[in-house]
């Protein structure tokens, strides 16, 4: 099978149409309630990602998440908050039990109004408990920036993971391993976009065909891409595309830097804050195109291009500055 940056774009654009499609969300109008709203949001999407099943067990396990965020945000917005998620809840049908039973007893068709409803409860709980239980030095913030996102914020993206790698050169098709680690800084705009710029670092391992198709020797290649991505975020996952400068060497001849460009796309999602970090984990696809031997124009040494398809799973820790 073949990649060709024909596919590629092509993944990319579906990519980009799944992006589209979740890109409606309402919001409170009063700015830190639409902050807290989002940060409640992310903590129990991701507890229903993994299941959410009692009620009371699951408020248990996100309440010291929810107070970090609930304790710095003033009590009249907060109370702002409890009065719209009462009103959204009722506009879209709800109590949730109610609509679940009019809706043929299908989670499926209250899944959005039953995440609604888990917000009011993870707030009520938290609003409760923050008079007792917040520590003193979290102080109320106005406007609240949020502890779950990072809108209007510098951030440091890093991270690294394997790759398998298809290997296309003149007719030969071949094979190979290998990983990179990439170190990105860039700027949040808002609750969707955000660009970063940096390096990554990449190594390559090979047997080589020979021209009679036996294996050689092992033999290590190195990679330094300094790639421009747009990210686009939706609530937990967010999608990305990338392109920049590629560098390729290899052990033969490390003297040489084989000149190329990269293109790539990715999925990720990222976990709740821990400590200083946003953990989370990417797939990735990348299509990278070098030109050995001054583009392989050359009359004297013509060396076809060198086309490399890319696809890996990557840890990333996010850090805001």
């Amino acid at each position: 099978m073949t990649a060709t940056p024909r596919a590629v774009a092509v993944a990319a654009a579906l990519a980009a149409a799944t992006a589209l499609a979740g890109c409606a969300r309402t919001l409170p109008p009063q700015r830190s309630s639409a902050v807290l709203y989002r940060d409640l949001e992310r903590l129990v999407t991701i507890s229903e990602a993994t299941g959410w099943a009692v009620d009371r067990i699951e408020l248990e396990k996100v309440l010291p998440a929810a107070l970090d965020s609930v304790c710095r945000v003033e009590p009249p917005a907060r109370a702002a908050l409890r009065t719209w998620l009462d009103a959204e809840i009722e506009r879209r049908g709800g109590p949730v039990e109610a609509a679940w039973r009019r809706r043929g007893k299908k989670l499926s068709r209250v899944s959005d109004l039953l995440t609604l409803t888990r917000v009011r409860a993870v707030l009520g709980v938290a609003d409760v408990a923050a008079d007792g239980d917040c520590p003193f030095w979290l102080e109320p913030q106005e406007p609240f920036e949020g502890r779950q996102i990072s809108d209007g914020r510098w951030e440091l993206s890093f991270g690294g993971g394997g790759k398998g790698i298809v290997v296309l050169q003149g007719e030969d098709r071949d094979i190979s391993f290998g990983g990179a680690g990439r170190l990105l800084l860039g700027r949040v705009f808002d609750d969707r976009s955000s660009v970063f710029a940096g390096v990554e670092l990449g190594a390559t391992a090979s047997f080589p065909k020979s021209a009679t198709g036996d294996r050689g020797a092992l033999v290590f290649g190195f990679d330094v891409v300094a790639p421009v991505v747009y990210r686009y975020t939706l609530t937990n996952a967010y999608l990305e595309a990338e392109a920049g400068w590629l560098g390729h060497v290899t052990e033969e001849d490390l003297q040489t830097v084989d000149p190329g460009v990269h293109v790539g796309i990715a999925v990720g999602g990222r976990a709740m804050r821990t400590r200083f970090l946003f953990p989370g984990v990417a797939l990735g696809l990348s299509y990278e195109r070098t030109f050995p031997g001054d583009g392989g124009v050359d009359p004297l040494t013509p060396v076809a291009p060198l086309t490399t398809i890319k696809l890996g799973l990557r840890a990333a820790f996010d850090l805001d500055l």
